[in-house]
């Protein structure tokens, strides 16, 4: 089984009836630092924008790591993905990791999500999630098509209990989730449905996302 590591998070206001119909968007956003052997190597940057029923998602993200002031790894990714009642019906994504880029266009089509990507292209049937992370509802499902080269990737989720995420405040309550399968990771949530924060390996050493800045609830926003 392939395992694989990810650096990879109110309603519409509608009056009716007589008078015109008036849509207000919403926001909400999240900011993580990705820290790795003690040292800030780069972020994770997620912006929610609801219109009417649909959920325009904007994620980036970026890491450098450095070794006597050589590029010893770099990776920028940055990402927007079309929600419209908790389903994936767009997303346009680009990576670059070095010298090497990656890529994801998908669209939702009658029999299932429709992707092109730089490992897969295909149907993807049902309701998948993405490897956005940005709400909890995401734990539900078994299919999350990888933001970086479109892979679907399997997925356990299981629910190990409580924890705390880091932040740039101190620490915060959490519920702690092991991923499994295609992917080897942990995601943080709070008792709000809240992203707080992951954890991952990588080069041998653990790697987390310490939360410098939240606005809003992504996943409140989301869920609408």
């Amino acid at each position: 089984m392939k395992k694989r590591n990810f650096i990879t998070g109110a309603s519409s206001l509608i009056i009716t009836g007589l008078y015109p119909v008036i849509s207000m968007a919403e926001n909400a956003s999240t900011y993580f630092s990705l820290i790795w052997r003690g040292l800030d190597v780069g972020f994770s940057n997620i912006k929610l924008k609801r219109s009417g029923k649909k959920i325009t998602a904007n994620i980036e993200v970026k890491i450098s790591v450095k070794v006597f002031n050589f590029d010893a790894f770099s990776y920028n990714l940055k990402n927007e993905e079309i929600w419209e009642a908790g389903v994936l019906t767009k997303i346009k994504s680009k990576t670059i990791i070095g010298k090497k880029t990656e890529f994801v266009r998908g669209e939702r089509k009658n029999k299932g999500f429709q992707i092109e990507g730089s490992k897969f292209s295909g149907l993807v049937k049902g309701n998948p999630a993405t490897t956005s992370y940005f709400s909890p509802d995401f734990l539900k499902r078994k299919i999350w098509i990888s933001t970086q080269d479109g892979d679907p990737l399997s997925v356990n989720a299981n629910k190990i209990g409580p924890d705390m995420a880091k932040s740039v405040d101190g620490e915060i309550p959490a519920t702690l989730w092991k991923i499994s399968g295609d992917l080897d990771l942990e995601l943080l949530y709070g008792n709000d449905g809240e992203w707080l924060g992951s954890r991952f390996y990588a080069g041998g050493s653990q790697a987390e996302f310490l939360l410098k800045q939240s606005v809003g609830n992504m996943h409140s926003l989301w869920k609408v």
